[in-house]
């Protein structure tokens, strides 16, 4: 019983206990959020997806001071370190559809570039408008 009493101090001192609790907790705080993202994607009469619902909520939840940062620190930068593996279903996936990509390769490229000076523009000059907005 030695053992098992001198295992739970050395558990105790390296704070083992808290850091599985901080873990669980912004796990499953992000899992709420995208829990209630995805149900309220299903009722809205237009389709959106629920996971970004769920990042808008919780962003908003963060900004707002509902949840602190650190109640989920631990376990949105072990989900983000990880993030590339998310992506490799994503991009076996599209070796099924390799033919179709090859065919419409044009296409994919124009828009591709095009979205991105879109974007490039847009963000630009929203920064020049709101840049000379403040100053005074």
């Amino acid at each position: 019983m030695s053992n098992l009493n001198k295992l739970l101090q050395r558990l105790k001192e390296f704070n083992l206990f808290a850091k599985i609790i901080d873990f669980a907790r912004g796990f499953l705080i992000i899992l709420l959020f995208l829990s209630f993202g995805k149900l309220l994607g299903s009722y809205l009469p237009f389709v959106f997806p629920g996971s970004i619902l769920g990042l808008i909520l919780l962003f908003s939840s963060l900004s707002l001071g509902l949840i602190k940062v650190e109640w989920i620190m631990m376990s949105g930068s072990l989900l983000l370190k990880y993030m590339a593996v998310l992506f490799i279903p994503v991009g076996v996936g599209l070796i099924n559809y390799l033919q179709l990509i090859f065919d419409n390769w044009f296409v994919i490229s124009f828009s591709l570039i095009f979205s991105t000076l879109l974007i490039l523009l847009s963000v630009g000059h929203l920064y020049q408008y709101l840049n000379k907005k403040a100053e005074p």
